[in-house]
């Protein structure tokens, strides 16, 4: 039988002259079976315990001689390292602290790399950046919340941490109103990863985002505003607008909804038309019921308008004071002692 080597060495040329990357729609065609490994797609999503993807989250794949590749999330939450031979390799979040995200599910792809030929760039790891712990000091409207996500963070970690334990007595442990200047230590940042094989999709959930926003609408009689429909709207830290939310608040007047931490502002709607009510909300904005500012904010948002926005509180904010005393059947001291602030703290549930 003879060859005919002329044939074969112009098949060659073509096959080397083929380009390595095909569109998304193209037709796959199949491997040479005499190809040595087919080349893998290990494909990552990154959601919030909604469910929901998260944008620009930083993912690593790392093999075992320390070559990584690095991507981010998209807004959808996926990212897709192409051209991995087939094995198991190491994933981490370098950007999250070990308890701020955890593995939900591992598939096998539904559909495999189409174009065997890609690939992977392996590169050198990047050198982590000095992670030291730090102090953040407290701006108005900022919560533990807000500075967990800002610092990759799941926000039970940072408030349950042994140096932020006087911070979480003096706030009667509530990590969602603090004051302005309170100091919260942000500790070294651990790094984990996970066993990652490629041909499989890998989603990750990071934990606590979002957020749950509850806001409570009340009639004059203190009755719940029940089944009242509502849009909602949300402003961000970044300053960008995140879509309107509509619903029907629940049998006992709350609008309920999760939300970015890095929420700062919510406008409520209610009985959205010609009877609209609109409702302004500065989100993380209110003190602790133990400052001065604290609860004159919260006699205000029970309708004692005319309670001072002052540090000295004065006739006003006695009248107030009185007013509500009267309406809960507690002793008219006009001062805000214990009794008052308990039923007050109860009223708007802070």
């Amino acid at each position: 039988m003879t060859t005919d080597h002329t044939a074969l060495a112009q098949a060659e040329q073509a096959a080397l002259a083929q380009n390595d990357t095909q569109a998304v729609e193209a037709t796959a065609a199949a491997c040479p079976l005499s190809a040595q490994t087919v080349n893998k797609v290990l494909e990552i999503r990154v959601v919030g315990e909604d469910g929901e993807g998260i944008d620009g989250v930083e993912v690593r794949v790392t093999r075992d001689d320390g070559q990584a590749l690095l991507g981010k999330t998209s807004p959808a939450g996926g990212y897709r390292f192409k051209g991995l031979p087939p094995g198991a390799y190491q994933l981490s979040l370098p950007r999250l602290d070990e308890e701020a995200w955890q593995v939900k599910t591992t598939l096998d792809l539904a559909e495999p790399d189409a174009n065997c030929s890609v690939t992977a760039a392996w590169q050198s790891a990047p050198e982590a950046p000095p992670d030291s712990q730090q102090v953040h000091v407290i701006k108005q409207g900022e919560c533990i919340g807000k500075i967990a996500e800002h610092y990759g963070f799941f926000p039970a970690t940072l408030w349950n941490h042994g140096t932020n334990a006087a911070l979480k007595e003096l706030r009667h442990g509530n990590m969602y109103i603090l004051l302005e200047n309170d100091k919260v230590v942000i500790p070294e940042k651990r790094q984990k990863s996970e066993v990652a094989e490629a041909g499989k999709q890998i989603t990750i959930e990071r934990r606590g985002v979002p957020e749950s926003l509850n806001i409570r609408f009340l009639d004059y009689d203190e009755s719940p505003k029940a089944h009242i429909p509502y849009l909602l709207s949300l402003k961000t830290l970044q300053g960008a607008p995140v879509g309107e939310i509509s619903g029907q608040t629940d049998e006992n007047g709350f609008v309920s909804q999760a939300v970015p931490p890095s929420a700062t502002q919510a406008t409520v709607v209610l009985n959205p038309g010609t009877q609209a009510e609109t409702h302004l909300f500065n989100i993380g904005h209110a003190n602790p019921i133990d400052t001065t500012s604290g609860w004159q904010a919260r006699l205000k948002a029970l309708g004692y308008h005319y309670a001072e926005d002052d540090d000295e509180p004065g006739e006003r904010s006695e009248m107030a004071i009185r007013e509500f005393q009267r309406f809960k059947q507690l002793e008219e001291t006009g001062e805000m002692d214990e009794a008052t602030r308990s039923a007050l703290s109860s009223s708007t549930l802070s």
